[in-house]
């Protein structure tokens, strides 16, 4: 083999990712080793480094490791690559915005809840109750022997 080959631990440092993170996309077929050492080990080449860079930029970009799958397959000569891919993206910007949402109601519940927090300190926690409802309204009216129902 030529001196160019990289074996794994260096193709993952250079594309600062783990091994089994390589190994999960060889088993995926979205990297393929060009041959093996005399002793077993994978080699890879630039054109390996290219797509493993281009795995993570994509990954980092919302694209899961099937979309992935399906990106590296695309003909870049096809008149309808263009097409696809603008509506996966067209799906992945909705799904983002879906995402972004339910964060944005979740911030709302969690800022909520936080506000029942400032009041006077007392023997039961406002936001703990508000969270789980009228199931945790205190039965017994010494606070050292309260509990939550979770609690036994």
């Amino acid at each position: 083999m030529r001196q160019s080959h990289l074996k794994m631990g260096e193709l993952t440092r250079a594309c600062h990712v783990s091994d089994q993170a390589a190994r999960l996309y060889e088993r995926m077929g979205l990297l393929k080793p060009v041959g093996r050492t005399a002793k077993g080990y994978r080699l890879y080449d630039a054109e390996s480094v290219e797509r493993l860079r281009f795995i993570k930029q994509a990954q980092r970009s919302g694209f899961s490791l099937e979309d992935i799958k399906a990106l590296l397959h695309l003909d870049l000569q096809d008149e309808l690559t263009c097409a696809s891919m603008k509506d996966l993206l067209d799906r992945k910007i909705q799904a983002l915005s879906e995402r972004m949402k339910e964060l944005a109601d979740m911030r709302d519940v969690l800022q909520s809840l936080r506000q029942a927090c400032d009041g006077e300190p007392g023997p039961l926690c406002p936001a703990f109750l508000k969270l789980c409802g009228p199931q945790c309204a205190p039965s017994d009216p010494n606070p050292a022997r309260r509990k939550t129902p979770f609690q036994r």
